[in-house]
């Protein structure tokens, strides 16, 4: 929590804004809400958050909540309409958790539900519950969460189905905690949830903050549970937060055995390599490819190299059709035997032959991968990097993948195989 907190103060700009990026100089709109949403949480926690830090990003928000402006908002598949945007009910929330709730601002939007997307109008009635007003909460507070899915956002908001049902039950939680439509979103949340292998930051942290509220309901519950491996217990949970591993686990069956009152919820994931080596190749939307040159742009074939070799890994990425894909991370894992020696190849002698490299929004170096975040405004966009040939041997090497990482259906994996370290 206290990194999180320093990593906001990073990010903030001096007009209070805080950027998406680390080192950006861009203000996010709805980035700087949710931290702003963030530290209020903290604080209600009892951490220490700076006045002056959380004072500058409500002036900020309240100063953005001045442009009456408008957005075209895509829903129910092929249905559009022109609404305020989110950020602005989201601000308004925030405001007033803050004790800043801006009722002239409220009153506007409250008088123009027309603009209000369904997840703003349970944001906008929750703001007038938390600064008192429970009676136009309940004149505007809707009477289901249904009739409207937005088409999932890779930019802006970020908003999709799952995180729009999911911050408006948790606002609903927050200022009504007995209200009738709270089980029934709930249930909803948990089913999208279940039927769905990935999901945005947006979706995991609102759907957390949310069933963790009805979790934190359920205090007086008296469930225990112990989980057992071939009839042997392995791990017990007694109220606590139950993390375990065992590699018996990974290929036998397991039981849950649960005693007491109460509810318990769980979730088990499980990550390695394919013994096969198989890997799936696929583009959804998009396509990454991934090709090796020399320090002298001669392309390489074949995957193999020479110790010592210095290589040019050129990594494209294109998109399916002319809209713009915001938010995409590229992974390239290295296979063992190679290191990553410069990020940037403009800082290398000799790389004149490079005239197509584009600038990644945000990069992430670890000793194995190599992480790009980038905005897809092109049809087509290329990435280089250099990597050094170490180790001699024969190496695995994964697929090249590219994935939005606010709509996972946009995504591609290619070029995974052998590659050779020479004398």
């Amino acid at each position: 929590m206290l990194e999180a907190i320093r990593k906001i103060k990073l990010r903030q700009l001096y007009n209070g804004a805080v950027t998406l990026w680390d080192n950006e100089g861009t203000e996010n709109w709805w980035t700087t809400i949710y931290a702003a949403h963030f530290l209020i949480e903290a604080k209600k926690a009892g951490f220490d958050v700076e006045d002056g830090l959380l004072g500058t990003m409500l002036n900020y928000i309240n100063i953005r909540l001045r442009n009456r402006q408008t957005i075209t908002y895509y829903y129910n598949r092929d249905q559009k309409k022109k609404i305020a945007p989110k950020e602005v009910a989201y601000s308004l929330y925030v405001l007033a958790l803050a004790r800043r709730a801006n009722i002239s601002a409220m009153n506007y939007y409250k008088a123009n539900p027309a603009m209000l997307s369904l997840d703003s109008k349970y944001l906008l009635s929750a703001a007038y519950a938390v600064a008192g007003d429970k009676k136009k909460f309940a004149q505007l507070l809707p009477g289901s969460f249904s009739g409207e899915e937005s088409e999932p956002e890779t930019g802006g908001s970020f908003y999709s189905p799952i995180r729009d049902e999911a911050i408006a039950l948790s606002a609903l939680i927050e200022v009504d905690p007995q209200n009738s439509q709270i089980p029934v979103m709930a249930k909803h949340v948990a089913d999208m949830l279940k039927n769905r292998s990935w999901y945005s930051t947006q979706e995991s942290s609102f759907s957390l903050l949310a069933l963790g509220k009805l979790a934190k309901m359920q205090g007086s519950s008296t469930a225990t549970a112990e989980i057992r491996v071939k009839g042997k217990a392995v791990a017990k949970f007694d109220g606590r937060e139950l993390k375990y591993t065992t590699e018996e686990a990974a290929a036998k069956e397991m039981e849950i055995i649960t005693k007491g009152d109460g509810r318990l919820y769980y979730y088990w994931q499980s990550e390695g390599v394919s013994i096969s080596g198989q890997y799936k190749e696929i583009d959804n939307f998009l396509k990454v490819r991934r090709q090796f040159f020399d320090r002298f742009g001669r392309m390489i074939t074949g995957n193999s190299f020479s110790q010592n070799d210095l290589v040019i890994v050129q990594v494209s990425i294109e998109r399916a059709f002319s809209t713009d894909v915001e938010n995409i991370v590229i992974t390239d894992i290295i296979p063992a035997g190679f290191e990553i020696e410069n990020p940037r190849t403009k800082e290398i002698p000799g790389m004149d032959w490079i005239k197509d490299a584009g600038v990644p929004t945000a990069l992430d170096v670890r000793d194995d991968r190599i992480h790009l975040f980038v905005d897809l405004n092109n049809n087509r966009q290329v990435y280089y990097y250099a990597i050094r040939a170490v180790s001699k041997g024969n190496y695995k090497i994964g697929p090249v993948s590219a994935e939005a990482m606010y709509n996972g259906e946009y995504h591609s994996y290619n070029g995974g195989g052998t590659v050779k370290i020479n004398d």
